[in-house]
């Protein structure tokens, strides 16, 4: 069964063995507790939204959308325009083709996007024309939340081991802060190659039947 906040507090008290606010108290804890969930959303890239990105014309950044994910982005995963996948350029390529910022009746082919710890930016090529207006770019993104509850079950209980690393910080019992903290850092790494950075398959991993 998934965690709450509540029962996610019980749970951490039990790796610092401490059943009852004395040293640590509750607020201390959820405030780790959240910043273990940020954390683990910005490292893993495994908590996503699908979201459309409606276009206007003679714009090519985007910084906010009919629902609040592309707010809470980190990262766009996938986008595409008129079911044809766009491709991800680098900041520099993309700043380095001026035709791209000028509105023409291409459709888009291009896509860039920026977050800075705080705000997520959406960059698209080339620039909507008039007869571009209104219609859509389906994404998926990668998000960032600070609720445990949103956080897969499977992955709660690493953000746990975030939370009791920072508690024995506090308590200067660097030791097994340090031993929570890897095992935090181990399972995070686990979950990336097991869940994001999948190989991608080739006609040599199908044997003819």
């Amino acid at each position: 069964m998934a965690f709450t906040e509540t029962t996610s507090i019980t749970e951490i008290r039990s790796l610092i063995n401490e059943a009852t606010a004395s040293f640590w108290d509750d607020s201390e804890i959820i405030s780790w507790l959240k910043q273990g969930c940020l954390d683990w959303c910005e490292k893993t890239l495994l908590l996503t939204k699908e979201d459309t990105i409606t276009l206007v014309t003679n714009q090519y950044k985007y910084t906010t959308s009919g629902s609040s994910y592309i707010s809470n982005a980190i990262r766009t995963l996938h986008a595409e325009y008129s079911n044809k996948a766009l491709k991800r350029l680098s900041f520099e390529k993309f700043r380095g083709h001026t035709q791209m910022v000028l509105a023409n009746d291409e459709d888009p082919k291009y896509f860039y996007d920026k977050y800075n710890g705080l705000t997520f930016t959406f960059y698209i090529a080339d620039t909507p024309s008039t007869s571009q207006n209104g219609s859509t770019v389906d994404v998926i993104f990668a998000i960032r939340t600070d609720d445990i509850t949103e956080i897969p079950y499977e992955s709660q209980q690493t953000i746990f081991n975030y939370a009791a690393s920072k508690a024995k910080m506090k308590e200067r019992q660097w030791q097994e802060a340090q031993l929570f903290w890897q095992i935090y850092l181990n399972n995070l790494t686990f979950s990336r190659k097991d869940k994001l950075e999948i190989p991608e398959q080739t006609s040599q991993h199908f044997k003819e039947i």
